[in-house]
């Protein structure tokens, strides 16, 4: 048995604009919504680019076409950085985010008609309909022991990472830096809620190391109840070309963390699925030569074989390495859809979607 590409699937791309960083989900209503980072193509730092806002399309027939984008969420100071998105048991989707925001330059920088943008805050959203309406943007409290704590650039509050416990606790991953002027190492952190995400509570440290700095986790309970987290990992400073997947978990519901490990799991940021039949899909973006996309493995259960299961090319011909962020879904038929984005020869920023399947 192995897997191959069965497809390749168009979700958005536009002339003029701008798409990263997507996100999937299957809504409770059915729908399949692909979610991601829009803004101008005006040849701006796009990473932090203040018109960021996230847009959606929509399937109705698993995947095989989409409807036109669809505004999902804006931050009114500025834009939309990292976010994540899921479906909750209760019905509900929850889109966690962190933004960036225009802000006045200061002198000496230019004049006082300049703005610049700047690391802003967390905040989260809701819908009850299915993705077709979203509720204000609420902030995430400061963290007490980070003096940039969520404001720390790309990706404060987390990208892929937020898991609903049995006991009801969701659990959110994220990074933080307690250097004055918010510079690596970030350090990995964990919050958690206890009313389904209206408030959260500030649980600690799960990851750090003097000289490495984490971001961009991606969390999933196994069967036996051990929680794991893949952090994308830069192990040295200034951030060094060796980007991977390191590994925490825990044993004891989130209480205690084991010392981080690097993985064989190359590149960054990394996305968990479980799939129906227990095993779990891993994804990884990838920006190398010759492999500017984005590569997969399929896990036992408890994901023993992190290292060691097999890889799965599954896209790698982007014309540029400002590409990738899978995140995935498995359609109804067994096949699975991972979602990225990706670079056309003409330069435009698009979402595209692979479609995998076991032969």
């Amino acid at each position: 048995m192995g897997w191959r590409v069965a497809d390749h699937i168009t979700i958005y791309r536009e002339e003029g604009w701008y798409g990263a960083h997507p996100n999937i989900i299957r809504t409770p209503g059915g729908d399949l919504v692909t979610l991601f980072h829009r803004s101008p193509a005006t040849g701006f730092s796009h990473h932090s680019h203040p018109l960021f806002d996230v847009r959606a399309c929509r399937s109705g027939d698993e995947g095989q076409s989409w409807g036109p984008t669809e505004l999902v969420t804006a931050y009114p100071y500025g834009g939309v950085i990292d976010f994540g998105t899921h479906a909750l048991a209760n019905g509900e989707i929850f889109l966690h985010g962190s933004t960036v925001d225009l802000v006045l330059a200061q002198a000496p920088e230019v004049s006082k008609h300049t703005w610049v943008s700047r690391p802003g805050v967390g905040f989260h959203v809701r819908s009850r309909d299915n993705g077709r309406t979203w509720s204000h943007p609420e902030p995430f409290p400061p963290l007490p022991d980070a003096v940039n704590g969520y404001p720390a650039s790309h990706t404060g509050v987390c990208r892929s990472g937020m898991l609903e416990m049995p006991d009801g606790r969701m659990l959110l991953p994220g990074k933080a830096t307690d250097h004055p002027e918010g510079r690596p190492p970030f350090f990995g952190m964990m919050q958690s809620s206890a009313d389904g995400g209206h408030s959260w509570t500030y649980v600690g440290r799960i990851a750090e190391d003097d000289v490495a700095h984490f971001s961009e986790p991606a969390i999933y309970l196994t069967p036996s109840g051990r929680i794991l987290a893949l952090f994308r990992c830069h192990p040295n400073q200034p951030p060094g070309q060796d980007v991977h997947l390191v590994e925490v978990h825990s044993d004891d519901g989130g209480r205690t963390w084991s010392p981080w490990r690097s993985t064989t799991m190359r590149g960054c940021p990394g996305h968990l699925l479980g799939l129906r039949d227990g095993r779990i899909l891993a994804t990884v973006g990838t920006r190398w030569e010759g492999q500017m996309g984005c590569m997969a493995r399929v896990l036992d259960p408890e994901a023993r074989d992190l290292d060691t299961a097999q890889d799965i090319v599954v896209r790698a011909d982007s014309a540029e390495s400002d590409c990738g962020y899978p995140w995935s879904v498995e359609l109804a038929d067994g096949r699975i859809l991972v979602v990225y984005y990706h670079v056309y020869e003409d330069g435009t920023r698009g979402i595209e979607g692979t479609v995998l399947e076991e032969r």
